[in-house]
């Protein structure tokens, strides 16, 4: 076994400091970058995912600063009392710091990751664990400067059980639509780095080996980071694969009620029939025409127990799209749908015959717009 002091010194300090600092600064940047991505996005089709991914890199940042104060800034000698607790030192203090801003992280990161979509058993599952998990360390935090160590570690557990769900969800999505998902393997190869980059890098396998594995374990847990942020940069946010399952049909009607085309999205349930539709929306036209001039250019949304109606009014034609769950991207696509269609139809529509089989090419715009 190696004797380690801290803070380290030789002639190896100053290379450690250098490959951590290139991490912390990675991380933040990738964060920062993930951060401007979201805020570039319409503020109709953001992606609170990226907010996800942010905080994680944010995390991991801060926990590397803290581990560099730590390693590099910090003496380990045990103290008896030290500050509020009856033994510990400041080493063990800044790695605490440490621990507990990767849970604060990935607590985010979890809840952003499972807002719109239950990843297991129930939704925000994970959040749930990490919140209490998160709590249980800030009270042991209080008593115990030692025991925070072992609960990181059911942090990391918890996280890549996360990853690998949500990858493998993520893989079956991908292959329903057709995309061939390389990103899979980079997510898989980034997941075994990063644990393996952690091991190498504890205090005890430095202790056995020296401080060529604290280096080693910077450069492996670097490029982890970096396949990750190529991952996340990439991947489609999820509405674009489980809208199927939470869409259930939609109608194309004009000014006087009539539905001039509907289509459904779930097998399983056959569209209303067009005759309640076009009575149901007579007698609430003239309340939706209210609505709509006072707040003009905007989807209205009427809300039941299970289910969830858009509607959008544009010149001629009204589109309602009825789901499962709110889906704030396709209340935008709702909005294009409408206005395209009106583009294309304005003329037939001004000196409409009643042939309902001039709108069948409707079809096509909405492959297109809903990428079917």
């Amino acid at each position: 076994m190696i004797f380690i002091e801290y803070p380290i010194t030789g002639s190896l300090r100053m290379l450690l400091i250098v490959m951590e600092s290139i991490f912390t600064f990675f991380s933040f940047e990738f964060g920062i970058l993930l951060l401007i991505k979201y805020r570039k996005q319409s503020r109709n089709l953001k992606n609170t995912q990226d907010l996800g991914f942010s905080s994680l890199f944010f995390g991991f940042s801060i926990m590397r600063l803290f581990f560099i104060v730590a390693n590099y800034y910090t003496v380990d000698n045990i103290l008896t009392p030290f500050m509020i607790w009856d033994e510990g030192s400041y080493r063990t203090l800044f790695l605490n710091f440490g621990y507990l801003s990767i849970m604060i992280g990935t607590l985010i990161f979890s809840y952003y990751m499972e807002k719109y979509k239950k990843i297991l058993f129930r939704k925000l599952f994970f959040s749930i664990s990490y919140f209490v998990l998160l709590l249980v360390s800030l009270v042991i935090f209080v008593f115990n400067l030692e025991f925070i160590n072992f609960l990181s570690i059911l942090s990391w557990i918890l996280f890549i059980f996360l990853i690998i769900i949500y990858g493998k969800d993520f893989g079956k999505k991908s292959k329903i639509q057709g995309i061939l998902s390389k990103g899979l393997l980079k997510l898989t190869l980034s997941l075994i780095l990063i644990l393996i980059g952690y091991i190498v890098s504890m205090d005890l396998i430095v202790e056995f080996i020296g401080l060529i594995a604290q280096f080693l374990g910077v450069i492996i847990q670097l490029i982890a980071i970096c396949l990750i942020f190529i991952f996340f940069r990439k991947i489609p946010p999820f509405y674009e694969f489980d809208w199927k399952d939470k869409i259930e049909s939609l109608y194309i009607l004009n000014k006087n009620g009539i539905c001039l085309y509907n289509r459904s999205f779930i097998n399983n349930i056959e569209p209303l029939e067009e005759q309640f539709i076009s009575g149901a929306f007579a007698s609430l036209n003239i309340m939706l025409d209210e609505l709509i001039q006072s707040t003009p250019n905007t989807v209205s949304i009427i809300k039941k127990k299970g289910k969830n109606v858009n509607i959008f009014s544009g010149k001629y034609i009204t589109g309602v799209l009825i789901s499962q769950e709110e889906l704030k991207y396709f209340t935008h696509i709702l909005k294009k749908l409408v206005l395209r269609v009106e583009e294309i139809y304005w003329n037939i529509l001004n000196n409409w015959n009643g042939d309902l089989t001039i709108f069948n090419p409707v079809k096509n715009i909405i492959d297109e717009l809903f990428l079917i």
